[in-house]
């Protein structure tokens, strides 16, 4: 027997496998990176709005379905309440193209950008000049448990703040 020409040929048989399932059905991970820019609008007594243009993307081969979005804003401790996902917007301060938050797929290898809106009420927050963790959470696929996607910190300015408790505007998220 050739035990040689057995042997490469199992290996390549093997190779031929594990590649086709990392190009075709490998699950990846899904990145997103943080904001560059944001719109909000901080307010005791009515609704908290923070609007960011996301950018998601899987680096695997199988699609992701990302089912549902938050914010958690860190700062206020584990007791916080989330931010939910209202709503997707075609650009940012404009009410043209707006739609319901459903979910939506990222295809394998593929970036998926939107512009993110979410809410809560009551707000219980008046912006002030300092930077806010936040953590976007999801819940994808069949899973039922959030998980966390990306940290990263809302920059508010000194001349931010006080605009920001007053009217809903887009600002600025890079660093000083």
């Amino acid at each position: 027997m050739n035990y040689p020409a057995l042997v490469i040929s199992s290996l390549a048989l093997a190779f031929t496998i594990i590649s086709f399932w990392w190009m075709n059905w490998r699950r990846g991970k899904l990145i997103v990176g943080e904001p560059r820019s944001y719109a909000a609008r901080g307010s005791q007594a009515d609704n908290l709005i923070i609007t960011l243009p996301l950018v998601f993307y899987n680096d695997g081969a199988a699609a992701i379905v990302v089912q549902n979005l938050r914010l958690l804003l860190l700062h206020e401790g584990p007791e916080a309440q989330a931010l939910f996902f209202n709503a997707t917007l075609e650009k940012l301060l404009k009410d043209e193209g707006r739609a319901f938050a459903t979910q939506f797929p990222v295809r394998g290898r593929e970036a998926v950008t939107l512009i993110c809106e979410f809410q809560r009420g009551p707000g219980n927050l008046l912006f002030e000049a300092k930077r806010y963790p936040i953590e976007l959470q999801a819940i994808l696929d069949d899973n039922k448990k959030w998980k966390k996607l990306c940290g990263f910190d809302l920059r508010v300015t000194e001349a931010a703040a006080p605009i920001l408790n007053r009217q809903y505007v887009a600002h600025d998220n890079q660093a000083p």
